[in-house]
């Protein structure tokens, strides 16, 4: 699952990088943020690096499929014509959320 979940977000990120520059370079539509394509990397590779690391491999494979799934939020609402800070928080956010539930230790009573 670790391996699907890392195909995953890396086609999301890659889509995105792709967008980035077709946007930012080529000027065909608006600016798209350096810095949410730069958090977005940061937790991508966090991501990879907590979930290679982690014993727990379905969860944490799933945690990357979350991840490339807020990759896909946040390009929606930036398509959408939300605010750029707001659609920033928001990806920030559902990232923490998503790394905390992927990343929480499941304990037996």
């Amino acid at each position: 699952m670790r391996v699907f979940g890392t195909l995953m977000l890396l086609m999301a990120m890659l889509g995105w990088s792709g967008w980035f520059v077709i946007c930012n370079v080529y000027e065909f539509a608006p600016a798209l943020d350096r810095w949410a394509l730069a958090f977005g990397w940061l937790v991508a590779v966090l991501g990879w690096i907590q979930a290679w690391r982690s014993r727990n491999r379905v969860r944490w494979g799933w945690g990357l499929c979350g991840l490339a799934a807020c990759v896909g939020v946040y390009l929606l609402l930036i398509h959408r014509g939300v605010g750029e800070g707001v659609a920033l928080a928001a990806l920030l956010v559902i990232d923490a959320v998503v790394m905390g539930a992927a990343g929480r230790r499941r304990t037996i009573a």
